[in-house]
């Protein structure tokens, strides 16, 4: 997949994006802190392409607030544990982080080890509104 796409088309340019971080990364009026979250993102942002997953970014950059719904709602619902981790085992790839249900519990996927995926409680998130200060 290409990473040079315009910015006047309102697409997603992995080295635009990674410029403008760099830029404000040095103008003057930085704090550690800024600092800090600036090359957090530019890393971030790096790693999700090393790791194959620029598509899956530049499809949740499509519409931020489905992705944020599909974040926390719950994917699949089961009467047990077992029930359950039968699912998680059939999965391909699964989403981490994806939301499922278990006996009326809601539990996170997760993944320990490369090939280790499992179901841990979820603790509750806070709403997309309470995320951006909408």
């Amino acid at each position: 997949m290409s990473t040079d796409s315009s910015s006047a088309s309102g697409k997603f340019d992995l080295r635009t994006a990674l410029s403008a971080l760099g830029r404000l990364a040095k103008e003057e009026a930085r704090t550690p802190e800024d600092l800090a979250a600036i090359k957090s993102a530019a890393a971030g942002l790096q790693f999700i392409q090393l790791n194959g997953r620029l598509d899956d970014f530049l499809d949740y950059l499509q519409d931020v607030e489905k992705a944020a719904e599909r974040a926390t709602s719950v994917e699949a619902s089961f009467a047990d544990m077992s029930e359950a981790m039968k699912w998680l085992c059939a999965q391909a790839e699964p989403r981490f982080g994806a939301r499922v249900e278990v006996a009326g519990k809601l539990h996170l996927v997760v993944r320990q080890r490369k090939e280790m995926w499992f179901l841990i409680p979820a603790p509750p998130l806070p709403s997309f509104e309470e995320l951006t200060g909408e």
